[in-house]
């Protein structure tokens, strides 16, 4: 960082030296001819692969950032191209060509269309830290002449290192769509005062950064947008999440936001800090125009909800949904962001189900009382497992529920409360996360700095925070040996009042999962028809993600056989996988002989260890 000292303004008007420090730095630069506007890369070059690009199980996600700021510029009368570099890359990988070579070419060409454009990076998860810096660096070698400004959450996290690590010249703090159209008052009007939400350094290399507000526009018409990107084939290099892969992999698919900001505190979260504390809310007829124009214009079928808080305001959220059964009878939704439990009331379940919802996430993140008042989650356990008993009476729907592992000074027995519930809630599916903190959160703020924040010496190292997925870049493909970790059911000998590591969670992670997602899969006991078929679609959709875990065969095979709804010979071939997965990778027949999935191919529901059993519950009827 600079040795300079910092010049952080609490209100526009505290140092006269900030304008001009700014408009010395504006006027450096062109800003007129045009804006390249780009978001980058999502997954590591190292950790992308063929064979996962092919099957289409990295996500995929229209940016909705740069829809959003498309729109801004649009309304500023600069022209502007947007550039989804994610597309880009996951396109290049399905076809065996270099991923990287692929993103230089792309972001060249755009970069020629004009003559001194104004590049505007998209950073919103920190993992992706090590793109910001290629990408600006790339800019700025090859167009030293253009002005580079980068923004989202992560770069609201940390300007600084945005500025004088990656070497951008602006950053643009919080929600994008103001600070730029501020920003293009200044340029426009050299008397105008000093916009907000900017940080940059000026020519002496000292840091400045103008006072912070949230909140603006929410109800941006963003339709012409989509024409500027290939919004239609995004479903051809990748998936939203499992729900889109459930609904169909040839399904066209897109997301949709109704709303921005959250009313909930979470110390984990950074909605309320970027977003604001206010929860905006969009027009029902303007949210189901937009859908309804991608679904005439562009063929989409299936959409996301990208809200924080889909379900604030319970009379306009029942609005929305009845106005989507009316205008789009024949679409599906998804909400695996997570809804708020206690907002659930039986007619928003029901209009859900109508509207074509395929399944929606509740984020609860601890089975425990005092982690949830810990981290100001606004839920409690009762009212989360009054949701799950309200979710038997719409089994149409497939629900899952978000618990986090490790949160900061969790005990392994306050883990187990979330295991437990797990299994007493018997939703059809549990997400188990391990925790990372989050820049820009309370959480991180606390705990950022030490070890038991799961940032371990290499992730420091490289100036990013760990993104922990239990399957990507080889986390299962080797066997932990050794007396430190425990594995398997050994998890279960773990002292209770222990905070285990980072290696230690993963293993905990790895048999919460197992157990209460597989070997004791509430569709594996259920009576109710839809329910079964829900989960089948849902492991079928999994399985095509996750191409080399035999597990999820195992699991197929029982219940296609149990529904009998296939041909004898069409479920034996998941049968046959199975064998063949595990005839190939000696760690899936080290975790076969801990957890035994293999049984399910004899047609019986594995074996729980007894330590399970102590601390799984009987499920909800």
């Amino acid at each position: 960082m600079s040795n300079l000292s910092a010049k952080i303004l609490t209100s526009p008007s505290d140092d006269t030296d900030f304008l001009s420090a700014l408009r010395r730095r504006v006027g450096s630069y062109e800003f007129e001819t045009g804006a390249v506007v780009v978001q980058i890369p999502q997954v590591p070059s190292e950790l992308l692969e063929a064979a996962v690009a092919q099957n289409r199980g990295y996500f995929a996600y229209p940016p909705a950032s740069l829809f959003y700021l498309g729109a801004a510029l649009d309304s500023l009368g600069v022209e502007n191209r947007l550039l989804d570099l994610n597309y880009v890359t996951l396109d290049a990988a399905q076809k065996g060509l270099d991923p990287d070579a692929a993103w230089t070419s792309a972001l060249d060409a755009a970069l020629d269309e004009f003559a001194k454009p104004f590049v505007c990076v998209s950073f919103m998860f920190d993992p992706t830290w090590p793109f910001v810096q290629s990408i600006v660096q790339h800019v700025k070698a090859r167009r030293p002449d253009c002005a580079v400004a980068v923004g989202g959450v992560a770069a609201t996290a940390d300007p600084q290192r945005v500025l004088e690590i990656a070497g951008a010249d602006f950053v643009f703090l919080n929600e994008g769509e103001r600070p730029l159209e501020a920003f293009y008052e200044l340029v426009r009007d050299s008397e105008k005062s000093a916009p907000t939400n900017i940080a940059f350094l000026d020519d002496d290399g000292r840091y400045w950064c103008a006072p912070i507000t949230t909140g603006g526009e929410v109800d941006m018409d963003i339709r012409p947008q989509f024409s500027k990107l290939p919004i239609e084939s995004y479903y051809r290099i990748g998936s939203l999440n499992n729900f889109s892969r459930m609904r169909g992999v040839d399904v066209p698919f897109a997301t949709v936001i109704s709303r921005r900001g959250c009313r909930a505190r979470c110390t984990f979260c950074a909605v309320r800090n970027f977003n604001g504390k206010s929860v905006r809310v969009r027009r029902a007829e303007n949210v189901v125009d937009e859908m309804a124009h991608l679904h005439e214009a562009h063929g989409i079928r299936h959409w996301d909800w990208l809200d924080d808080d889909l379900l604030y305001d319970r009379a306009a959220a029942l609005e929305l949904f009845q106005l989507i059964a009316r205008r789009l009878p024949d679409i599906t939704w998804a909400a695996h962001n997570g809804l708020i439990a206690a907002a659930i009331t039986p007619e928003l379940m029901l209009a859900m189900q109508e509207s074509g919802c395929i399944g929606f996430g509740v984020g609860l993140e601890s089975g425990n009382a005092e982690m949830l008042r810990r981290i100001r989650k606004p839920a409690t356990i009762e009212t989360f497992l009054s949701f799950a008993k309200l979710s038997r009476d719409y089994p149409r729907m497939h629900y899952l529920v978000n618990f986090i592992l490790g949160l900061p000074g969790e005990t392994f027995s306050q883990m187990l409360d979330s295991f437990g519930l797990a299994t007493h809630a018997a939703l059809d599916w549990n997400n188990f996360f391990t925790f990372q903190p989050l820049k820009n959160t309370d959480a991180y703020i606390a705990y950022g700095g030490m070890d038991e924040g799961g940032v371990d010496e290499d992730v420091k190292r490289r100036g990013t925070t760990m993104n922990f997925n239990p399957v990507r870049g080889g986390n299962f493909r080797s066997i932990a040996v050794g007396d430190r970790i425990r594995t398997g059911y050994d998890i279960f000998d773990l002292d209770a009042g222990t905070v285990p590591d980072f290696e230690q969670r993963k293993e905990i992670w790895f048999t919460f999962n197992y157990i209460a997602n597989f070997l004791r899969m509430p569709a594996t006991a259920t009576d109710q028809e839809q329910r079964l078929r829900n989960a089948i679609r849902w492991l079928q959709a999994l399985g095509q993600a996750y191409e080399e875990n035999p597990a999820i065969n195992c699991v197929l095979y029982y219940l296609r056989w149990r529904l009998g709804a296939d041909s004898p010979e069409s479920i034996e071939a998941d049968r046959e996988r199975a064998l063949a997965k595990f005839a190939q990778s000696e760690y899936w027949r080290h975790r076969d002989r801990q957890f035994r999935f293999s049984a399910f191919l004899d047609r019986t529901r594995p074996p729980v260890d007894e330590r399970a059993h102590r601390w799984a519950k009987e499920p909800l009827q």
